[in-house]
């Protein structure tokens, strides 16, 4: 799924509700290390997680 800059520009949060939590852990092997565009995906998603949190 690639995000583009206009569908940044019109995201509107939807209102939650939390009736459910999903808990996610590291699991994979220790020896594992992701590729490029994993890294380069995974660093923009923290960047939009920074600004989030700056603004909300």
């Amino acid at each position: 799924m690639k995000i583009h800059v206009e569908d940044l520009m019109l995201y509107h949060s939807a209102p939650l509700k939390l009736s459910e939590a999903t808990v996610y852990s590291q699991n994979a092997p220790m020896n594992h290390e992701m590729n490029d565009t994993a890294k380069k995906q995974y660093n923009l998603l923290l960047d939009i997680i920074d600004l989030c949190a700056i603004y909300y």
